[in-house]
């Protein structure tokens, strides 16, 4: 027994590495057998999507904004005279008319000063006609009667100062005496001399007397009507229809010339100003409609013609927005509308036609921006768009890559979910069938079995 034992363990360490080169051989055969039955082959992603068209709809491009009621005329009005303020009638936010008195300055000073230049001027005026008729005779009568007795006068105070003479040298009178008779000797002549000026002038007007009286009238009535002028502004009247703004003096103030008394608006010529994105500055030739809402007065209206007459930028724009500012002139405003309320536009430009739309739902961000999915080849192609407004559904693009001709697949369901590249299936498939009756029908993809496992043993 030991002998044979000793034998065996003999024989099967002689055998041991061919046994062992036998052993792998077979282990390696059965692991490529098995690896080949149970890893099964690479499936590829594939998605869901619905699709649909792009389509082409004419658009009335428009936009809507906010402003505000403003008046064409806004005025300061101030005293261009001195004097008390006697009465202000007119109270703040008041509709007002046209010449309406809202201030009133005490006029007595001016009344007064007004009469005395018309007294002035009547005088120059009988001075001018006078010397545009010449005397009658009568008065040259009168003129020469006046000239013997002022001669006269004249003529006794020269033999009383004689008279006086001798008695101041013989010192009976004082020499005071004296000198009071010479001063009136002199002032008689000086009489005389003018008697006879007036005498010489009544029988003779010169041209250059008559220019002189005609200017000397002619300042007289610019004085009165100076007068008259300066009367009339201690009345100060509405300069136009419209509503008082603010009040500056109250009544029993003193007014100076230029002193503020009341800031007031226009109310028949209203106009709206609101502000515009930059954008549309090139656009408003093009502007069609403009439709008005004032909440306030639950009052709609609109201006559909002449509009290039009526509306126009204000030079500054708004430096932080970057906006613009619109002012539309009011045709024919409604009476209840006045400075100050607030409004809604609508404005609409020219019709757009054909222009390129997209479902709202196909859209997707990508690194680039918007963008939207076709299918081509059972796969989503990303195709770059600019996106601008949304309606009914719909958003306007612009495919400044010129991909999207009309006729493509367009991932509208799923959007979200693909990427460039990835396989789709299409769900809809009667979608396609009814727009496109020559196209294939989508296979579906096929999906595959599980791998069956190799039985052990």
């Amino acid at each position: 027994m030991p002998l044979e034992y000793t034998k065996k363990i003999f024989k099967w360490k002689n055998s041991r590495p061919l046994a062992a080169i036998i052993f792998c051989f077979v282990l390696s055969a059965c692991g490529d057998s098995a690896m080949n039955n149970e890893l099964p082959k690479k499936r590829e992603l594939a998605l869901p999507v619905q699709i649909g068209r792009v389509v082409y709809k004419d658009v009335v491009d428009e936009v809507r904004t906010v402003g505000n009621i403003q008046s064409e005329k806004r005025v300061e009005l101030a005293s261009e005279i001195t004097g008390q303020i006697l009465d202000v009638p007119i109270e703040e936010g008041r509709r007002v008319r046209a010449g309406q008195t809202l201030v009133v300055i005490d006029p007595r000073e001016y009344e007064l000063e007004l009469e005395r230049l018309e007294s002035e001027r009547t005088a120059a005026e009988k001075e001018y006609e006078k010397a545009l008729q010449g005397l009658r005779p009568e008065e040259q009568e009168r003129l020469e009667a006046q000239v013997r007795a002022d001669e006269s006068g004249w003529n006794l105070t020269i033999k009383e100062q004689r008279r006086i003479e001798k008695l101041v040298a013989e010192e009976v009178l004082a020499v005071s005496v004296l000198d009071e008779a010479v001063d009136k000797t002199q002032r008689a002549e000086e009489t005389v001399r003018a008697s006879r000026a007036a005498l010489e002038a009544g029988k003779k007007s010169r041209g250059e007397d008559i220019a002189q009286k005609k200017s000397d009238l002619d300042g007289a009535i610019k004085k009165r009507a100076m007068a008259e002028l300066e009367l009339s502004k201690t009345f100060v009247l509405a300069p136009f229809d419209g509503v008082i703004v603010s009040k500056k003096i109250e009544k029993g103030a003193l007014a100076q010339p230029g002193t503020p008394l009341m800031e007031m608006i226009s109310s028949s010529r209203l106009k709206a100003v609101i502000e515009l994105p930059q954008s549309y500055r090139g656009k408003l030739p093009e502007l069609t409609k403009v439709q008005f809402f004032i909440p306030e007065l639950n009052l709609k209206f609109e201006q559909n013609k002449d509009l290039k007459k009526y509306v126009r930028v204000i030079p500054d724009a708004n430096i932080f927005s970057g906006n613009i500012q619109v002012q539309i002139n009011l045709v024919k405003p409604d009476p209840k509308i006045f400075p100050g309320l607030t409004l809604e536009c609508l404005m609409q430009f020219q019709t757009r036609k054909r222009a390129l739309h997209v479902p709202s739902v196909s859209l997707a961000i990508s690194e680039q921006g918007s963008a939207v999915y076709i299918v081509k080849d059972e796969r989503a192609q990303l195709v770059p768009v600019k996106a601008f407004k949304e309606k009914d559904g719909f958003v306007e693009v612009d495919d400044f890559t010129h991909q999207l001709k009309g006729g493509e697949d367009l991932v509208l369901r799923g959007s979200g979910a693909v990427f460039p590249g990835v396989k789709v299936f299409i769900t809809n498939p009667e979608f396609k069938k009814k727009n496109s009756p020559s196209a294939a029908s989508p296979q579906p993809a096929v999906k595959n079995s599980p791998p069956k496992k190799q039985k052990s043993g």
